[in-house]
């Protein structure tokens, strides 16, 4: 007959809350995921409509003259004129006069969408989630938030 010991009670409950931290994290990631799978696949199609703009252009940025700044990764951005880019619009912010995808061409922004598009210098895709549904209003990358 085995024997009540503490020292097995305390690694058994260690043992059962992180399985417990695992499962949470995993639950909540989990509906997280579409949403974040759509991000996603929006930015593989913007990287590729640049490469593409690019590759017609003498490697020009299809760019809007305006900048914006992130804090991770820290540097000051180029905004995307999604108007030269042949993306649904619906999924670019408008966030005001001079800062948003939609400011050098005739195109429409969303009111509804989350993300303004940025480029850096080389032609690689981030984007700056604006509002109040964010997790961050600095990071580049998902928010939490789509569109």
């Amino acid at each position: 007959m085995q024997r009540f010991s503490l020292k097995r009670w305390k690694f058994n409950l260690t043992a059962l809350a992180i399985v417990a931290v695992i499962a949470t994290v995993y639950w909540f990631t989990m509906w997280n995921e579409p949403v974040n799978k759509d991000y996603r696949i929006f930015v593989n199609t913007l990287n590729d409509e640049v490469e593409k703009f690019q590759s017609y252009n003498q490697g020009d940025l299809p760019v809007s003259g305006f900048t914006a700044s992130l804090e991770n990764p820290e540097g000051t951005y180029l905004i995307i004129d999604i108007c030269r880019l042949n993306v649904p619009q619906n999924f670019a912010a408008v966030e005001g006069e001079g800062n948003d995808n939609c400011d050098a061409g005739n195109c429409e922004c969303s009111a509804n969408a989350s993300y303004v598009w940025l480029l850096d210098s080389y032609g690689k895709v981030s984007s700056k989630c604006v509002g109040g549904g964010c997790d961050s209003n600095s990071s580049d990358g998902y928010q939490g938030v789509w569109p």
